[in-house]
């Protein structure tokens, strides 16, 4: 172990830490933050807005009633909201497109599910839609039944009537919605062409476009987005993209190797401009390999298909082995093994294989870094990191101490922020020590007190608060804290300790600024200061000891 500036560390992350942030190599990862700059819906609000373009169909629409399709989807979307809803948790959060496409697929299948023989009953609303189609075979035989009635025996024409009824009741119980589910999702990818391909300005991609014209071996990328942003910002600052999918065929690696002034693009979810290949004329289709065309994204509205664009959601999806899905999240990590420095920018950490990919690189190897850019990081203080990968990620690998209490150099890096504003800050940012100190105070008599100007120097606090204590005690053994006030004048020891205060409190200290208390002048010297609160980077904390030799602080005071 080698130490840089007190931070205990490996002798590879020393290395790293004394080459600077230009050394080793860096690749990028884009969720559906880095997008929404360019005017695009995020995964949530793309679920929200495809509903109400749904529900706008079917009011300007000539059909007499909502068409099947738009119920069907309306209670897919409804359905999830509930469900979380009803158990206490957030209904808010509970639809995004990917889930969205996911329970419409899984529905339109539904009696094919491995766990289908192990449901009694579907949610009520997925039955009742009384205008879709009817076994017509069984109203034919019912109609047969009750015509040959009068040439059968009373049973045998009892039966037959008795079967097609049933058979007709089974089916408006338990409806055959796999047409309206097949509709609903190709309204869904449709209208994804029609939302996601009109972006605005690209231009804030710049730093990832000389990323890739500086960088040794170009600029690899993966993106979970299906839009064509970064395609068409690289296209307009002349730098060469290699998305890989163009030359790859079935039954094949997807190889992209590094290349000076080339940005290599992963797109593991699909495209708004990839389409399956149709099976070859004449040929088997359960044996024709599926491929990927690139096409002009805007005929998905000219000639609407179910399987235009090429999509990837759902965990089972994401495990296929039908299409470039496995090629790719290969090709991901083999990207990320020739990288030592990892950007994310607007990814949500809420999809289970990427976060397995990013778990699995950062434990192979501790040299290995993040800097995570989102527009708005949580102030807490991580005592549960179980509750998200998020928060277990800044806990394992932000800013903490070993088992002796010396301060370790993290491994990820939080930035907060727009990506228009900050992209180049995520490319650049590396972790780093702590300010040391945390805090700083100076001390001077004021009258009948004493005065303390504290100054914060970590990252800006949330919740922040300010106690005092006698050094010589531990505070949990001392019935009271030494009350600090904001305001002169301070009242004397004695009747303050008999009183109630609260300590200082702040919503927000943000880094460098200084806030001024009082305590009693007969207060005991010395004493701890303790400052705590919650910051982007978890639980912050600092103790100042305040001497005995106040007229030292004076002059420093000024």
């Amino acid at each position: 172990m080698r130490k840089i500036g007190g931070l205990q560390m490996g002798e590879d992350v020393a290395d790293q830490a004394c080459a600077g942030p230009s050394a080793g190599r860096t690749a990028v990862l884009l969720g559906a933050g880095a997008s929404a700059d360019a005017g695009l819906l995020l995964t949530s609000e793309l679920a929200a807005a495809i509903i109400e373009k749904a529900n706008g169909f079917s009011v300007n629409s000539f059909e007499p009633a909502i068409p099947d399709w738009v119920r069907a989807l309306n209670a897919a979307y409804a359905g999830m909201v509930g469900y979380r809803g009803a158990r206490g948790n957030n209904p808010l959060s509970a639809v995004n497109i990917e889930t969205l496409i996911s329970a419409v697929r899984l529905l339109r299948a539904r009696d094919d599910h491995e766990v289908a023989p192990f449901v009694s009953s579907w949610a009520p609303a997925l039955s009742n839609f009384g205008s879709v189609d009817l076994p017509t075979q069984s109203a034919r035989a019912l109609l047969r039944a009750i015509a040959d009635s009068s040439n059968k025996w009373p049973g045998f024409a009892d039966r037959d009537v008795t079967e097609a009824v049933a058979e007709i009741a089974r089916a408006a119980v338990r409806p055959d919605l796999s047409r309206p589910f097949a509709d609903a999702e190709t309204f869904i990818l449709n209208s994804l062409v029609e939302l996601l391909g009109g972006h605005k300005d690209v231009d804030y991609f710049e730093p990832l476009l000389d990323l890739a014209r500086t960088q040794p071996g170009g600029a690899d990328v993966i993106t979970l987005n299906y839009d064509l942003t970064i395609e068409t910002a690289a296209a307009t600052g002349g730098v060469a993209i290699n998305r890989g999918i163009e030359s790859w065929r079935p039954g094949e690696n997807l190889d992209i190797d590094p290349v000076d002034g080339t940005l290599n693009l992963l797109k593991l979810h699909g495209s708004l401009d990839w389409r399956p290949s149709a099976p070859q004329h004449g040929s088997d289709p359960q044996l024709s390999p599926r491929g990927i065309e690139i096409v002009n994204p805007g005929i998905a509205r000219d000639v609407p298909r179910p399987d235009l664009p090429w999509i990837v959601v759902g965990d089972r999806e994401k495990l296929a082995t039908d299409g470039p899905t496995l090629a790719l999240n290969f090709a991901a990590r083999s990207a990320l093994l020739r990288t030592n420095h990892l950007a994310v920018i607007g990814y949500s950490f809420g999809d289970a294989h990427i976060n397995a990919m990013i778990r699995d690189w950062l434990a192979a190897d501790p040299a290995r870094t993040m800097s995570v850019l989102d527009v708005r990081w949580p102030r807490e203080k991580y005592y549960r990191p179980n509750l998200d990968f998020r928060s277990a990620l800044i806990a394992r690998y932000g800013r903490h101490n070993d088992s002796q209490g010396q301060p370790i150099l993290p491994r990820v890096v939080p930035l907060e922020g727009l990506a228009s504003e900050r992209f180049a800050d995520v490319l650049r940012a590396r972790p780093e020590q702590a300010a040391d100190p945390l805090a700083s105070a100076v001390t001077a008599r004021d009258g009948a007190a004493i005065q303390v100007k504290v100054t914060w120097h970590g990252p800006d606090l949330a919740e922040a608060t300010l106690s005092m204590w006698p050094e010589t005690s531990s505070r949990y053994q001392v019935t009271s804290s030494i009350i600090l006030y904001e305001d002169l004048p301070a009242p004397s020891s004695d009747s303050a300790n008999h009183g109630w205060a609260q300590d200082p409190w702040y919503q927000v200290w943000p880094t460098g600024v200084t806030k001024t208390v009082y305590v009693p002048a007969d207060t005991v010297l010395p004493v701890e200061l303790r400052i705590e609160g919650a910051s982007i980077v978890g639980a912050q904390g600092w103790t100042i000891h305040i001497h005995n030799d106040i007229e030292r602080d004076l002059e420093q005071l000024g």
